[in-house]
């Protein structure tokens, strides 16, 4: 189940990780469709991520001569992870539901006074939850995973960023 749940929460980093990197990239007046598509390449993109990190597991778990310690110590380190990653998942999805409130004034002062800062630190709690996960760990398959999981998510997000530049820079030059 802790696996699933740090499945669900990479789409949704995914998922965020593509709105945000198409946000102020587009002079499109309606701009829904653009970022629902973006938010789609998001959640493609850590579908790649995602299944890149479970054929690392099964690899790593097929090799393994203890495979019994190494479920339940990757279990473990999972369950760890999920301290620091709900908490703050719960914090930008409650920030992101403030914004259904009809009021600019909301909308605005959520987006500067916590979307910002929760993006700003967004590497670092994930890199503080890989940590925290992987430092209970007995094993060097779970700390080796977690490091190598944690460079892929890390990844994600220059990677889509570094695609919706290429659009970007695409459409500008179609304009001109």
């Amino acid at each position: 189940m802790t696996l699933l749940l740090l499945y669900v929460l990479a789409l949704l980093d995914g998922l965020l990780c593509g709105a945000r990197v198409a946000m102020g990239r587009s002079a499109v007046i309606r701009k829904r469709v653009y970022y629902v598509r973006a938010q789609v390449k998001g959640l493609i993109g850590a579908q790649i991520v995602s299944t890149i990190a479970l054929a690392a597991l099964v690899v790593v778990y097929l090799a393994s001569a203890h495979r019994g310690e190494l479920r339940a110590d990757l279990e473990g380190a999972a369950g760890r992870m999920l301290w620091v990653f709900l908490p703050y998942a719960a914090l930008v999805l409650g920030n992101i539901l403030l914004r259904l409130v009809p009021s600019t004034d909301i909308r605005s002062a959520t987006s500067v006074m916590m979307l910002g800062p929760l993006t700003a630190i967004r590497p670092l709690v994930m890199i503080a939850g890989v940590l925290y996960g992987i430092s209970g760990s007995a094993l060097w398959e779970t700390r080796i995973l977690g490091l190598f999981i944690l460079t892929l998510m890390l990844s994600l997000e220059l990677a889509l960023n570094f695609f919706a530049a290429r659009q970007q820079a695409r459409e500008v030059s179609a304009l001109v």
